[in-house]
């Protein structure tokens, strides 16, 4: 049995922790090469649902939303939302999987080597994503 946020909770799918705000930035990271970073960003949450509406997010709304995510966690490394994510580094990349875990109700966010099979310098910058994301309040594991 897990206690979260008070209750106890089982998780039998990532969909149901995702439904909890327990986001997973897997070490592969998920990103689809041939897509751009809104892409990748909105990829399976291409709509917004409120309790009595289910539509559609148009990619002006999913730019937006990707570009204020970016600009709050700080992420000055990409230079293009609208760039393909087969065209970054291994470090903008981790940045697009931890932007894209963070967007939605996320509580806390488990990262499974996030700086596996990156360089020096990408990781010095992953862990400085890390360290904003701790001071803005979100729990790590």
């Amino acid at each position: 049995m897990i206690r979260f946020d008070g209750a106890e909770v089982k998780i039998h799918s990532p969909r149901q922790a995702t439904h909890l705000g327990i986001e997973t930035v897997y070490q592969d990271l998920a990103l689809c090469d041939n897509l751009d970073v809104v892409a990748n960003m909105f990829l399976g949450r291409e709509t917004v649902s409120p309790p009595r509406a289910l539509r559609r997010l148009s990619e002006l709304e999913m730019e937006r939303h990707a570009l204020e995510v970016l600009r709050r966690l700080n992420v000055t490394t990409i230079r293009s939302v609208r760039a393909p994510v087969s065209s970054l580094s291994g470090g903008q990349r981790q940045s697009v999987a931890i932007s894209r875990a963070v967007m939605g109700n996320s509580k806390i966010v488990l990262l499974d080597e996030p700086t596996a099979a990156l360089g020096g310098a990408q990781t010095h910058q992953v862990l400085e994503l890390i360290k904003r994301l701790r001071q803005q309040g979100w729990a790590w594991c």
